[in-house]
């Protein structure tokens, strides 16, 4: 996926990225942050709502164009 790779090679969005995930802002991200920011991203990207995500909502996620579903 294109722009996934690059978080790696860029301190900033790195450090951006790990703050989010960190939300009790203790420095070490617990396993249930861990869970808890995936679980958010897949909610994002899951358009249509139905509990699964397609190649295209992947896509228009991380082009940034995902639309609203039902």
């Amino acid at each position: 996926m294109p722009g996934t790779a690059s978080i790696g090679r860029s301190p900033i969005m790195f450090r951006k990225v790990f703050a989010l995930m960190d939300s009790d802002g203790h420095g070490p991200i617990s396993f249930q942050e861990f869970q808890a920011a995936h679980d958010r991203i897949f909610k994002a990207m899951d358009a249509n709502k139905d509990g699964q995500i397609t190649e295209d909502e992947m896509q228009a996620f991380m082009r940034g164009t995902t639309r609203s579903g039902p």
